[in-house]
């Protein structure tokens, strides 16, 4: 190699390392980054202004232009990886600005959605940082002026979330009016919640200067400064404001909302693919599955329709829980399955405990399923949420599935091999790509009927069932945003093909009409493309194919857009090892 070619290279590793450093500075102040006990990091409560998205949209262009002319082929392997990260992210952030109208970030991770007051938005950021602000450690004064600080903070967002939703409405843009009534009874919950944990109790500040001066400050600034910002907020949805909502749910209901669709869907799954493409999809693929669901029933000796099996399987003994607790106890039957096997087909454990917790009650009535928490300050569990409140669902039916995906060998297993990869950079460590994350997720559910996890053919028809309930999403999340496709119609569809209640299709359709629209499409859309990967894998190298190097190639290298994740493993296994 030339010394001129060396130094092209020493100058686009000084590009990639100035550009993570950019991205890392942000990336670092999300909920999502890993940090120490007690510790919340400065600036961790996000600007949803105009003039702060449009900041970040400066930080995305100024990570593009840093990057104009790096060619990821000539520099080293994980430097190339960090490259094609940092693209992935500065392409969102780089159109914050344009699509602020249509669609904000609170998390900070390219979790875009039109309205910051449903649950997967400003709900699931003002949940985290009210764990974050019960666990705040006040070890000397200026952790109390920290927190100070945060309550201002969270005022501020609070106030910015408000100005926002003004200025929608003079656009044009308002909550859906299906979506209104989940909305109210959101904002209210997190206002009752955060009026109980905001204030702190006496025994937390033993050992202050001034603990009975600093604890009356913090009760005045929730009571004069954060409840009144919370009440603002919901009475800003009236009577007037809900006359003047559509009927209708989706994007495509609201001004430029198709265009913004189409924008989310390429940035959710991380492929060049069409809303056509993908709609279609979805219907090739539930045709796939309601074929094995069929012949399984033809197995079980049922003769009867899908529906009619529905109620016989909801007939059987244990189907249905008892209690929330009931269905925590049957997910960790399955917690306990996975470890027996899991040594045959993965190298490394995680190195967190993990468990499950029923989700808080103020959310219940919002999420269907629930989320996977990471290991982060006090907790160092890994813990998946799950919905207590619905004992007759397909979460019961399913639960096997769920723990799969959210925990070993899904979203735990990842996200905590990931965070503690010393060998990997700051920004590696808390990369989040929704393309891979379900992915990986979905791949690891899917995997694990591999592994002979669904030996119950009710379990496997679980499986089946919740294969059969995402796969949906590919159509009626098209469908309801992009399509023309009424509420109405979208529900009749989960109805005719899901084995979902009418609250969870409720809440569901809303989650991708009015929540987060485009991002359910990367589940089933990545779980094809890792089986696809890994059966070009296969066919290079034979009979020496090992699942363990496989899934350690993927988990090593961490999260990352799917174009990146192939170029990755082709370097890898590119060669067929020799017999």
């Amino acid at each position: 190699m030339s010394r001129h070619e060396m130094s092209r290279i020493e100058q686009a590793l000084c590009a990639v390392n100035r550009a993570a450093d950019l991205a890392m500075n942000h990336l670092g102040r999300t909920v999502f980054a890993k940090r120490e006990a007690g510790v919340i990091p400065e600036g961790l409560i996000p600007d949803l202004s105009f003039e702060g998205a449009t900041r970040r949209a400066e930080m995305g262009a100024q990570i593009l232009r840093l990057l104009d002319g790096v060619d990821d082929e000539q520099l080293p392997h994980d430097a190339a990886l960090t490259s094609k990260l940092l693209r992935h992210y500065a392409s969102g952030w780089s159109r914050e600005a344009e699509q602020y109208w249509l669609a904000i970030d609170p998390t900070g991770s390219l979790f875009y959605g039109p309205f910051a007051q449903t649950a997967y938005t400003g709900g699931y950021l003002l949940g985290s940082i009210n764990a974050l602000l019960a666990g705040h450690a006040f070890t000397n004064d200026s952790d109390g002026d920290r927190y100070l600080l945060l309550l201002s903070d969270i005022t501020r967002m609070l106030q910015q979330i408000h100005e926002r939703t003004a200025g929608q409405a003079q656009r044009g843009i308002r909550v859906h009016k299906p979506q209104l009534p989940a909305v109210r009874s959101l904002l209210e919950r997190l206002r009752a919640t955060a009026e109980t944990v905001y204030p702190v109790s006496a025994s937390r500040l033993q050992g202050l200067s001034d603990a009975e001066a600093l604890r009356a400050e913090i009760q005045r600034r929730v009571t004069h400064r954060v409840m009144p910002a919370f009440t603002a907020l919901i009475d800003q949805l009236d009577d007037d404001y809900e006359r003047q909502a559509p009927d209708g749910v989706g994007l495509d209901k609201l001004p430029g909302g198709r265009d913004a669709y189409a924008w989310l869907l390429k940035l959710h799954v991380t492929r060049e693919l069409t809303i056509e493409q993908v709609h279609g999809a979805g219907h090739a693929r539930m045709t796939r599955i309601e074929s094995e669901m069929a012949e399984l029933r033809r197995q079980l000796g049922f003769s009867g329709s899908a529906a009619e099996f529905a109620v016989h399987a909801r007939e059987q003994p244990g189907a249905k829980a008892t209690s929330a607790d009931d269905i925590g106890a049957r997910m960790r039957q399955h917690k306990d399955r996975i470890e027996q096997r899991f040594d045959e087909f993965f190298h490394q454990r995680s190195p967190a405990e993990y468990d499950l917790v029923r989700l808080a009650p103020a959310l219940e009535g919002s999420m269907t399923w629930g989320y996977y928490e990471p290991p982060s300050g006090a907790e160092q569990r890994g813990l998946y949420h799950y919905n207590g409140g619905k004992l007759d669902s397909l979460a019961v039916i399913a639960a096997a599935s769920l723990v799969f995906h959210e925990l070993v060998p899904g979203h735990h297993l990842h996200l905590t091999l990931q965070g503690n990869n010393e060998a990997q950079s700051p920004l590696r460590r808390n990369a989040s790509v929704n393309a891979f994350n379900e992915a990986w997720a979905e791949y690891a559910a899917t995997l694990t009927g591999e592994m002979g996890l669904y030996d119950n053919p009710y379990d496997r028809y679980g499986r089946l069932c919740m294969d059969a309930f995402l796969t949906s999403r590919l159509v009626v999340d098209t469908g309801m945003n992009a399509m023309g496709w009424s509420w109405a119609r979208a529900k009749d569809y989960l109805r005719e093909h899901t084995l979902c209640a009418d609250a969870e299709i409720e809440s569901e359709t809303l989650r991708y009409s009015c929540g987060i629209p485009a991002q359910s499409l990367a589940y089933k859309l990545g779980d094809e493309d890792i089986l696809r990967m890994r059966d070009k894998v296969r066919a290079r190298l034979g009979d020496q194919f090992d699942h363990r190097d496989f899934h350690s190639a993927i988990l090593d290298a961490g999260a990352l857009p799917l174009p990146a994740l192939e170029w990755h493993l082709d370097k890898v296994f590119g060669d067929p090892v020799p017999a």
